[in-house]
């Protein structure tokens, strides 16, 4: 089986460099995996290392970033399962091997300070609250840990 991506991307611009989620995107790998990044999701659409900004060209490897800052946010998964599967989407994107290898090699250098910053799992301030009616808050406050429950400043 080759991944697939077999939503649309549909997002919203938020805060300066941040766009949200306004439907659940998925992503299913070549070993028949699925990865949902969900509806008021936070992305930068790839917190990726200055050094390989330039290889990113356009809207197919954002999808790719928007995955991999849900794997990275939900910090389920080793931070080099998360990189390899970044790569795997890259190729399924269309990227040639050289390029996605570029990129998944700046991760590699410069991801692990991102990846650490989210221990613990998805939080409140990963959501965009403000766009949810009042069911979608109570369903993902209940979802998330307590101690993660804070009001977004």
């Amino acid at each position: 089986m080759t991944g697939r991506f077999p939503d649309p991307l549909v997002l919203q611009a938020y805060a300066r460099g941040e766009w949200v989620l306004m439907h659940d995107f998925r992503y299913q790998s070549a070993d028949g995996e699925t990865y949902t990044a969900p509806k008021y999701f936070i992305t930068d659409l790839a917190s990726t290392p200055w050094i390989v900004r330039p290889l990113l060209t356009g809207i197919e490897d954002r999808a790719c970033g928007v995955i991999h800052d849900l794997l990275y946010c939900v910090n389920q998964l080793s931070r080099a399962v998360c990189d390899a599967l970044f790569y795997e989407m890259l190729l399924v994107a269309g990227a040639d091997q050289r390029r996605a290898g570029l990129m998944h090699w700046g991760l590699r250098v410069g991801g692990g300070a991102r990846y650490s910053a989210c221990a613990g799992g998805m939080k409140v301030e990963d959501l965009a609250f403000e766009l949810m009616s009042e069911a979608e808050r109570m369903a993902w406050r209940a979802r998330l840990k307590p101690k993660d429950m804070r009001a977004p400043s």
